[in-house]
C-alpha cells in the first residue's frame, strides 16, 4: 500500500506556486483520513514524498513516520524523471535525500514522480545507497486496459547492482481512473468492484500487488475513501498481507521461490 505526493511540490515544478499551502485540503483533510484509516485498519504504508515537501511540510512528514509509515523519496519538486538528463536527476534525488535525512529519516526506496524511472535514476539510486526502487518504464497510457484478465501479480525484480525493483499498474492508480485516463472509472463504486476483482485474481496465486493512492485525489472525498476502505478491507479477508515497500524487499527471498 503506497501513497504518493505531499502538498505544493507538484505545483512549484508547474510554476503554479511558490510556498507551501498548510491550508490545501489534502493537508487539512486528506492525510489525516488517510491515517485514520490505516491506523483503524492496523495497516502500515509507504509514503513517497518530494524533498521540497519534506522541507517545508516537516510536522506531517513527522507524524507520518512517527505512525509507523515508511517514507520513501518521490523527487524534490516532482520533476518528471523520464525527461531528465544525468546532473539534474543527481541533483534531485541528492538534494531529496538531504531534506529527508535533515528530519531524521534515511530513505530506503524511491518512487519516480510521474511513475517512470528515466535513463539514469537507477543508478544514481545504487550510488546514494537506496535499497528499492518503485518505478516503472513503460509511459502513462491514454487509456487503461478494460480486461485485466492476464494479470497474476507484479514481479519483483533485482538487478545486477543490488537494486529491487517493486513493479505496479497504471490501472492500479487512484488518479489515472479518477482524473487522467480517457475511459478511466471515475465513480469510486465501480473503481472498487475493479480493484477487488484484480485482487481477488491475485489472492489466487499469491501474488503481489501495489496500490498507489493519494491525499489529494481520494484522501479528500468521503466516496473515495469508502471504496478505498472497501478495497482494503477485501484484500485483509483474503489474507493479504498489507505492508510498506520495503517491507517487500526484506521478503524477497521468500517471494521469490
Amino acid at each position: 500500500m503506497t501513497f504518493d505526493n505531499v502538498g505544493e511540490a507538484r505545483k512549484v515544478f508547474l510554476r503554479e506556486s511558490a510556498v507551501p499551502n498548510w491550508e490545501a485540503p489534502e493537508i487539512t483533510i486528506g492525510f489525516p483520513q488517510l491515517l485514520r484509516l490505516l491506523e483503524r485498519l492496523k495497516i502500515h504504508a509507504t509514503f513517497f514524498v518530494e524533498g521540497w515537501s519534506a522541507l517545508h511540510y516537516g510536522k506531517l512528514i513527522q507524524n507520518i513516520y512517527n505512525d509507523g509509515h515508511e517514507i520513501g523519496l518521490h523527487g524534490w519538486i516532482h520533476e518528471g524523471f523520464s525527461s531528465l538528463d544525468q546532473r539534474a536527476a543527481r541533483q534531485y534525488i541528492h538534494d531529496g535525500l538531504k531534506a529527508l535525512q535533515l528530519r531524521g529519516i534515511q530513505p530506503f526506496g524511491f518512487r519516480a514522480p510521474g511513475g517512470q524511472v528515466g535513463q539514469f535514476t537507477r543508478q544514481i539510486l545504487v550510488d546514494d545507497g537506496f535499497i528499492y526502487d518503485s518505478s516503472i518504464e513503460t509511459s502513462l497510457p491514454k487509456s487503461i486496459p478494460s480486461d485485466v484478465k492476464g494479470f497474476s501479480g507484479d514481479e519483483i525484480q533485482q538487478l545486477e547492482s543490488g537494486l529491487i525493483c517493486i513493479p505496479w499498474q497504471w490501472f492500479m492508480v487512484d488518479a489515472i481512473h479518477y482524473n487522467l485516463a480517457s475511459n478511466g472509472l471515475r465513480n469510486p463504486k465501480a473503481l472498487s468492484d475493479f480493484w477487488c476483482q484484480v485482487i481477488r485474481k491475485v489472492a489466487k496465486g499469491n501474488g503481489l500487488i501495489t496500490l498507489i493512492c493519494h491525499a489529494h485525489v481520494t484522501g479528500i472525498n468521503p466516496e473515495r475513501m469508502s471504496a478505498l476502505e472497501r478495497v482494503l478491507k477485501l484484500a485483509l479477508a483474503l489474507d493479504f498481507d498489507i505492508v510498506p515497500a520495503i517491507d517487500v524487499c526484506a521478503r524477497f527471498g521468500d517471494l521469490s521461490r
